[in-house]
């Protein structure tokens, strides 16, 4: 599969490479209307390959990736996985002017209309690309994402910074999931693009969610069908067989095959249940006229 950016942000991936400001709709990230001090490269060394995100979908993420979160706590990615629900991960930093924080809105936003619980249905992780990134930056933003979720448990979603002498973890993560960014020693920023990965329990890379919108049922879609059947309900497996992911729209859509198969079989079952009806009023004829 061919490298590819997210489309749905097209316009803001070319502010963060030329420097131009981007008008920003009040949020509950505490942003107002206006605009937001982006990425100034200045067409200098930032490149598209620079940010570029390379899909390893069906690899496996390394294991004994261990970070820490804004408060000191140890955060092994091992540990999160081992509690047999998918995990949302991000890669950015939490002093970011733009794509972070609206990724970040975006997912919040996508879960609640999804009707998904942290903790219950995945866990998330976000992790911080920056070495000198600050832990109150860190619990800063955590807090803001758990109360747009009303989620009091802060280890269903750390926010966690890399605390090693050579950021190995971080650069561990971010070369399985294929996640390319760089430091702009003008501005002072990472360039980075706007991603969120989606893994099994197992750490297989499951899918790749692009942009700062997530619709909530390719966000469902997406934990369900990582989940591989423990998340979710018997009508989200039903749907999911009947939508896939479609990676050039990058958006599950409608699969005409299985609506095919499943109006056959809902007809099969129509049809059965048609025929044991006249079944049991010819049997009750015959008794009727016995009698």
């Amino acid at each position: 599969m061919k490298p590819r950016f997210f489309r749905a942000r097209k316009v803001a991936l070319m502010a963060l490479l030329v420097g131009a400001p981007v008008p920003a709709a009040a949020s509950f990230y505490g942003k107002k209307a206006g605009s937001i001090p982006v990425i100034s490269g200045g067409g200098g060394p930032v490149s598209a390959d620079d940010i570029n995100v390379i899909e390893n979908l069906g690899q496996k993420v390394p294991s004994g990736l261990q970070f820490t979160d804004g408060r000191g706590n140890p955060v092994a990615l091992d540990r999160l996985l081992g509690q047999g629900k998918p995990v949302i991960v991000t890669l950015g930093y939490y002093h970011c002017p733009l794509l972070c924080n609206l990724v970040h809105e975006g997912l919040v936003k996508g879960v609640r209309g999804a009707g998904l619980v942290p903790g219950k249905d995945f866990l998330g992780l976000a992790v911080s690309v920056d070495p000198k990134e600050d832990p109150k930056s860190a619990n800063t933003n955590q807090n803001r994402l758990l109360r747009a979720l009303q989620h009091p448990r802060a280890e269903d979603w750390p926010f966690t910074l890399d605390q090693s002498a050579d950021m190995a973890p971080v650069r561990a993560l971010s070369e399985a999931v294929g996640f390319r960014y760089k430091y702009d020693a003008a501005s002072k920023q990472f360039a980075h693009a706007a991603v969120a990965f989606v893994l099994t329990p197992e750490g297989t890379i499951s899918r790749y969610m692009y942009g700062v919108d997530f619709k909530p049922r390719d966000l469902r879609f997406a934990v369900v069908e990582a989940g591989g059947g423990r998340v979710g309900t018997t009508l989200d497996r039903v749907l999911l067989s009947c939508f896939r992911y479609d990676p050039f729209e990058q958006r599950y859509t409608p699969y005409a095959m299985a609506f095919v198969r499943v109006g056959a079989g809902l007809s099969g079952v129509a049809l059965a249940g048609l025929l044991a009806i006249l079944w049991r009023k010819e049997i009750l004829m015959r008794r009727r006229r016995a009698a």
